[in-house]
């Protein structure tokens, strides 16, 4: 058993490794939709792409029975080219949660091109300037060249994508991984692993497996996707920041920790636009982690959002529940995981589509959170 885990684990890591190392930065995620339906499609009975990118891979199940959504998005953080001065410096502006903290003296690619956000020598920078970050105004990235023709030489125009060059990679725990847009690549890997698994399964529900776009930008992608399927219900599967680092408090802070297990949030982002679990999914998906024996942490996180909070508003509302890997250093071009929790992942969201069917209870009533 424990061998056939271990498998299980550099399976997808290497699954995660090879997404993860694709750009694809919100309304940028070409590259990564490409894969991921190269990859999907064997698998499933049928798979499409809209007009905005998003991706529909579906199993079908019996006619006139419910159908279950899982969906993971493929964009990560990002930035996007403003202007190129005469110099060749390029200006930018930030897509999605790009912190001017973790961008300064990064590797970064624009068009498959390498170049370095620059920053200004140590040896002559003010007081001032080491004690505070430069805002985005500030900020430039340089290719290496000493003009504006040589970098449009390259294909480089205003409007294309930068992402962080970052790949990922093995720490000295093999357990755990670090690199850029393991938000939410991971969950892309998660999704696909999922496929795998049930191919050839025959389920009680229609499954949905969905990938969308734009979610670093405002949750966008996933708002068309569900209006389009108007499912049964959604499971949304992304990463959430973490305790357990010196610097934040498992208890005041972030009440979740790698190596836990996967992450079922109870709350989050808070506000008009937040999630809150609905009852029935919250019912479902612990008594699914019981029954299948996936420890799983549930956790309040009010920094942030996942698609579920648009999901769960369209039409009538879709009864919608969360699954979360936990990572830490968030938005940095060294976010880093558990294996473990991934993996345990899928053994909860494989369990749930098998059990997902005509008899699954969405009744609001029925729900012991009552």
């Amino acid at each position: 058993m424990e061998s056939s885990r271990s498998n299980e684990i550099a399976t997808l890591k290497e699954l995660l490794g090879e997404l993860a190392l694709i750009d694809g930065v919100a309304g940028h995620e070409h590259a990564v939709v490409a894969r991921l339906n190269e990859l999907l499609e064997p698998l499933v009975d049928e798979i499409e792409i809209d007009s905005y990118g998003n991706l529909f891979a579906t199993r079908r199940g019996p006619e006139n029975g419910p159908s279950l959504m899982i969906s993971a998005h493929s964009d990560e953080i990002g930035a996007i080219v403003k202007s190129i001065e005469p110099s060749g410096m390029i200006r930018f502006e930030r897509l999605g949660g790009l912190v001017e903290t973790l961008t300064i003296g990064r590797h970064i690619k624009i068009r498959g091109q390498r170049g370095v956000v620059g920053v200004k020598a140590g040896h002559i920078q003010t007081p001032d300037e080491r004690g505070r970050a430069p805002g985005f105004r500030e900020l430039y990235i340089d290719m290496g060249f000493e003009s504006a023709e040589e970098v449009r030489a390259l294909g480089i125009r205003v409007g294309d994508a930068i992402s962080y060059d970052e790949p990922m990679v093995e720490l000295a725990n093999p357990l755990r991984v670090a690199g850029k847009a393991l938000d939410n690549r991971v969950g892309c890997a998660i999704v696909v692993e999922l496929a795998r698994r049930l191919q050839g399964v025959a389920l009680d529900c229609t499954l949905h497996l969905v990938v969308t776009v734009q979610e670093e930008v405002g949750l966008r992608g996933a708002q068309m996707a569900t209006h389009r399927l108007n499912p049964t219900a959604a499971i949304v599967v992304d990463t959430v920041p973490s305790g357990g680092t010196p610097d934040v408090d498992f208890y005041r802070d972030l009440s979740m920790r790698i190596g836990a297990g996967p992450v079922l949030p109870v709350s989050s982002g808070g506000g008009a636009r937040g999630f809150l679990a609905n009852p029935a999914m919250r019912d479902f998906l612990n008594n699914i982690a019981e029954a299948a024996g996936v420890a799983v942490q549930e956790a309040v996180f009010v920094g942030g959002n996942s698609d579920a909070a648009a999901v769960h508003l369209v039409r009538d509302g879709i009864p919608t529940g969360v699954v979360n890997i936990a990572r830490r250093y968030s938005h940095s071009p060294v976010e880093m995981l558990d294996m473990r929790d991934a993996l345990g992942a899928v053994d909860l969201l494989d369990a749930a589509a098998r059990a997902f069917g005509p008899q699954t209870d969405l009744g609001f009533l029925s729900s012991r959170w009552g």
